[in-house]
């Protein structure tokens, strides 16, 4: 199981949110197996190590989040039933289910790398076909995290349409992020009177924080300010390809917003205070209206390390942010959405 140090919040904070999904994909699809009978064959479509996995996942949610626990059998309940009744399952009883989630590691394949349950339907002349569920968890009000890509290969993967053109702008990204490191780097040296060589070294690690949560508000600024310049770029590279051309660059979009494949099958349960607020079943057809038009890139908030793409039916946010510790130049780029209303 995956070692946290209890002193990161950060660390704290995603390997729960991990637990969390993982156990909900769990509950979701063992409930659908039970409702279509098929829960045996669920069971022992599991790894066998599943157990103690799920005994991890119960006892760090435990820990951090008790009243989500109690509650998220019922809220796996409420996503079940919700499913039983939509248009693609309703009414058809030879369904199976079995979990995905992080257990197929195939980053060259979209489709399951956004899947988290599989669903098998048999057909009445014995053939099967599959249907796709990617699962999310989301405090109500909240962003729906759909796609996290590390930044030096950002551009080069989810616009690869634009060929070389995304090579070069990936190029100019990875430039641009040094620099702007290089310069948070040199101001906070110069805060200790230290002169900066590159990296951060024990000169800075023995002594001060490498969490940009816990640095103090002027230290904090500056590392902000770093995010702030790198999400410009970020900006500015990705507004030219929406310049170059429209169509590509909309359709680039599909896979940042969780819809990778246009078999994805979304499926979003909103709660507050652990408490079931609202269900959203999407497909690709139901959130973009193929329209490359209907899209708008905003330019940044000073300060704020995000910029929003603004689509008819939703907000697209994508955000920079730290792997885990500022003092190293890998960065991540958070997407996430935002329905309208």
């Amino acid at each position: 199981m995956k070692k946290i140090d209890q002193n990161n919040q950060l660390q704290i904070e995603s390997l729960l949110n991990e637990c969390k999904g993982n156990l909900f994909e769990f509950l979701v699809a063992q409930i659908l197996s039970r409702r279509f009978k098929k829960e045996d064959v669920f069971l022992l479509s599991l790894p066998r190590d599943f157990r103690g996995r799920l005994q991890f996942y119960e006892e760090t949610i435990r820990r951090h989040d008790s009243e989500l626990l109690k509650n998220l059998p019922l809220l796996a309940q409420h996503v079940s039933e919700n499913l039983e009744q939509h248009a693609l399952f309703k009414n058809k009883t030879n369904l199976s289910f079995t979990v995905i989630g992080k257990m197929v590691a195939t980053n060259a394949n979209e489709l399951w790398n956004e899947t988290d349950i599989v669903v098998v339907e048999e057909l009445p002349d014995g053939s099967i076909k599959k249907h796709f569920l990617s699962l999310k968890l989301t405090k109500d009000h909240s962003y729906t995290n759909t796609k996290s890509a590390g930044i030096k290969s950002f551009i080069e993967k989810y616009f690869s349409a634009f060929g070389k053109k995304a090579s070069e702008y990936q190029a100019k990204l990875n430039l641009a992020v040094d620099e702007s490191f290089y310069m948070m780097g040199y101001k906070l040296y110069g805060m200790i009177d230290q002169d900066f060589k590159g990296s951060f070294d024990s000169r800075w690690s023995n002594e001060y924080t490498e969490l940009p949560g816990e640095l103090n508000p002027e230290m904090k600024e500056v590392v902000h300010d770093n995010y702030f310049r790198v999400a410009q770029k970020v900006r500015e590279y990705l507004g030219e390809l929406h310049n170059t051309d429209t169509k590509k660059f909309y359709e680039s979009l599909h896979a940042l917003c969780g819809f990778g494949n246009s078999d994805i099958i979304q499926v979003s349960c909103f709660h507050q205070n652990a408490l079931l607020k609202d269900i959203l079943i999407k497909t690709q057809s139901d959130l973009f209206a193929g329209n490359p038009d209907e899209i708008t890139l905003k330019e940044l908030t000073p300060g704020v390390g995000s910029f929003d793409i603004v689509f008819e039916k939703f907000v697209l946010q994508i955000r920079v942010k730290p792997m885990n510790k500022f003092t190293t130049a890998a960065y991540k780029i958070n997407c996430s959405i935002k329905m309208k209303g």
